[in-house]
């Protein structure tokens, strides 16, 4: 039986609520001012808005270092989630608290260390997030991992291997059945136990288990057919049925994805004859059928189309079948300013090479690995040749799903391509390249297309992407800026850190005697001012270093670092710099005057 609660003191709750109601209209007036404000600064990241946002990111990764003392080194992000939260305080209410009745765009995101995870809430912006410490999760005991994942297989058809736990939380669930008839009680048990979700790719299932793993079951509403229209469902169902080779049962549960998609023709992007270029709402729906996937699109109604080039069936004997890459696989996700990657590794040489698009046109080519940075090639695209890309890249955006298509078995010497656009990653080889879906050829051959036409330096200085094992640690907690310089012809190192109560330390670093030190204090308007700068330049600070000219020598390498990031130069180049970072340089020339 469950609980049933009485209130009492009538007179108090009345005038709870007549607060309530006038605390909501004040902060549903403020929160509309603060969202204006708030979605100026959000859209000039130019951030896509299924992407979390580098502010958000950083907000909730501050927070939980600053919480549990561990290093944002050592958290990742491993889900995060668009969400509207019901009241001000984002369903995260604390005692005695009065929360806003009005909506708040925001988002979910799940920091996870090893086995242990944390769940944020925050809104668009990342000004305010909350920690939900009722999900504050210890470890997960592996016999409940273990029948998870035996259930996960079972339900999507997918290998153990390509599955993997991105969240897990305490929590009670009720057992038994769903609704009473008489004279039949229903009999309903509560039981302790985890709330856990299964990620591949895209795909997410969410189950129930008890404390032991005995019972597991898919929770209420993780169905992805859920909100799918019943026409859809039989239609997509029955087509996919007609399609297989297999004699398994075909059910709802085979929807193993369904994502809401505003497709850009009547044909629903695919290849249809003649088709209107009105925009069509609607679905992007998978069924799995063991090893078969068939992917239809749909709009919101009656009409379904079937993805050939994206389905993988027993009758494709030139496909490959492909699986889902793991989110420790992952390669990391793109800067906002760079519009695709690829990674290529493997073959002979067994030599690894990273090229970048950004969105300026400059396409950036360095060997992983190379100390000399002597195979580092820098070239630009026209205008017209990038906008072509970001167009092909927007029309199938479908294909970078996170799925990877692998080699034949025994097969060897083959390079391997992980290919990223901001909507995800896929991952293929040149053994197989001929057998990969035709939408996801498509892309492959512009890209090669792109990197095999010779095009003319412009003679700019062009940043290189900083590797991950050269950046410096992030901040402390309470610094606001960091310096390092190094080099020159002294050859000594020097860190300088400005906290944000004005404080301006200067060490050299290996100085044991500390006999260089130096501390002043700033006035705090200044530091302010300075923190506003960093704000709005924030965009320059994305691990980016601009290298010296290739014969420079004796020269002073700065390595800045700010709470978004590091940005790395040299005293030989800094005239050249952009206009903006410029502005920061001479801001922090100012606070630390000339040395």
């Amino acid at each position: 039986m469950l609980p049933i609660y009485r209130y009492t003191k009538q007179a108090q709750i009345i005038t709870a609520l007549i607060l309530t109601g006038i605390l909501s209209v004040g902060s549903e007036l403020t929160l509309i001012k603060n969202a204006s404000a708030s979605s100026i600064d959000f859209l000039a990241q130019n951030v896509p808005a299924n992407r979390l946002p580098r502010l958000v990111a950083n907000a909730v990764l501050r927070d939980l270092s600053n919480r549990s003392g561990i290093s944002s080194l050592f958290l990742k992000i491993t889900d995060y989630r668009q969400q509207t939260w019901r009241n001000g305080c984002l369903e995260l209410q604390r005692p005695d608290e009065l929360c806003s009745q009005a909506l708040v765009p925001g988002w979910r995101v799940v920091v996870s260390r090893g086995q242990q995870s944390w769940i944020y809430h925050t809104n668009q912006n990342g000004s305010v997030v909350r920690l939900n410490e009722r999900a504050n999760t210890g470890r997960l005991p592996q016999n409940v991992r273990n029948a998870v994942l035996v259930q996960a297989r079972q339900i999507s058809g997918l290998p153990t291997r390509a599955l993997s736990i991105v969240e897990f939380q305490p929590t009670n669930w009720v057992e038994g059945c769903e609704v009473s008839t008489f004279p039949n009680p229903c009999d309903q048990i509560l039981v302790s136990g985890w709330q856990v979700t299964v990620g591949a790719g895209n795909q997410r299932w969410v189950f129930v288990s008890n404390e032991n793993g005995d019972r597991v079951r898919l929770a209420t509403g993780s169905n992805p057919s859920a909100n799918l229209p019943t026409s859809i469902i039989d239609e997509v169902l029955a087509d996919a049925s007609n399609r297989s080779r297999t004699k398994i049962a075909v059910s709802s549960r085979n929807i193993t994805q369904a994502e809401r998609v505003v497709w850009s023709n009547g044909c629903l992007d695919l290849d249809g004859g003649i088709c209107t270029f009105a925009q069509v709402p609607g679905w992007r729906v998978t069924v799995t059928i063991g090893r078969e996937k068939f992917v239809y699109h749909t709009d919101n109604n009656f009409l379904v189309k079937f993805n050939r080039a994206a389905s993988t069936t027993t009758g494709n004997v030139n496909s490959v079948q492909p699986i889902p890459i793991s989110q420790s696989e992952l390669p990391p996700p793109l800067d906002r300013n760079v519009v695709f990657r690829s990674i290529a590794s493997g073959g002979f040489t067994g030599r690894t090479y990273e090229t970048i698009l950004l969105n300026d046109g400059r396409l950036i080519r360095v060997q992983i690995g190379d100390g000399n940075d002597s195979e580092r090639s820098v070239r630009r695209l026209s205008r017209q040749e990038l906008q072509q890309f970001q167009q092909l890249l927007q029309r199938y955006r479908g294909e970078f799903n996170n799925l990877r298509y692998p080699a034949p078995r025994s097969s060897a010497d083959f390079i391997t391509y992980t290919l990223t656009s901001q909507e995800g990653t896929v991952e293929y080889n040149d053994i197989s390249v001929n057998s990969v879906p035709t939408n996801l050829q498509a892309v492959i051959t512009a890209w090669n297309q792109i990197n095999d036409t010779p095009i003319s330096d412009d003679g700019n200085l062009n940043p290189v992407p900083i590797r991950p094992s050269e950046l410096p640690p992030p901040l402390d907690q309470g610094v606001v800026f960091r310096e390092i310089s190094s080099g020159g012809f002294a050859g000594r190192t020097y860190e300088t850190v400005l906290r944000d109560d004005g404080l301006l330390i200067r060490v050299r670093i290996g100085d044991a005697n500390d006999s260089e030190r130096s501390v002043r204090r700033i006035p705090v308007q200044q530091v302010r001012q300075f923190q506003r700068l960093l704000e709005r330049r924030s965009e320059e600070f994305q691990n980016i270093n601009y290298p010296a000219p290739r014969g420079a020598a004796d020269f002073i390498t700065y390595t800045l670092t700010s709470e978004d990031g590091t940005v790395q130069y040299n005293d030989v180049s800094q005239n050249n710099l952009p206009q903006d970072l410029q502005g920061v340089v001479q801001a922090w020339r100012d606070i630390v005057g000339n040395r």
